[in-house]
């Protein structure tokens, strides 16, 4: 009886995994689950929904943590960059952008998109590539993914 009770406590005590996003160019891939996760499909986001405690560090830490959470990816100019997002993702809607500059005109409802970097190098030697699920009505944020795309030419 004590072991079936601490095997109830013990998934009990464990919190569904939030969804994650796949990013890959070249022979590299970055797989991570959203930093920021809304269960509920018609409701954004909030502080409280958040990998990371936003409330209780000063704004130079939660920048400092965001950075260990962010996965890399090596890419040039001219480079395939492929994103594949768990189907919960893909239901709603999902956004693309680099540096805040979004990638599609309306809302990604598949599985997996892919664009091509930019001939010229990027600026300052690399990009942020964020990844939006939106809630039900598209109006609003649900999930967050945050990635970096650095200039394969300068890993060398």
């Amino acid at each position: 009886v004590l072991v079936a009770t601490a095997g109830v406590l013990t998934l009990t005590a464990c919190e569904k995994p939030a969804p994650s996003v796949t990013v890959f160019s070249g022979t590299t891939t970055a797989h991570r689950e959203a930093i920021c996760w809304s269960f509920e499909s018609d409701r954004a986001v909030d502080e409280g929904d958040c990998s990371v405690d936003l409330e209780s560090q000063e704004p130079g830490e939660v920048a400092e943590t965001l950075l260990e959470e962010i996965a890399v990816i090596p890419a040039t100019p001219g480079e395939t960059v492929g994103i594949s997002v768990d189907p919960v993702v893909a239901e709603s809607g999902w956004v693309v952008s680099i540096n805040g500059r979004p990638l599609t005109r309306k809302p990604v409802t598949e599985k997996y998109f892919r664009f091509t970097m930019a001939p010229q190098p990027l600026r300052g030697g690399d990009a942020q590539l964020v990844v939006q699920a939106l809630t039900d009505d598209g109006a609003q944020v649900r999930g967050s993914w945050i990635f970096g795309i650095s200039d394969a030419r300068d890993e060398g």
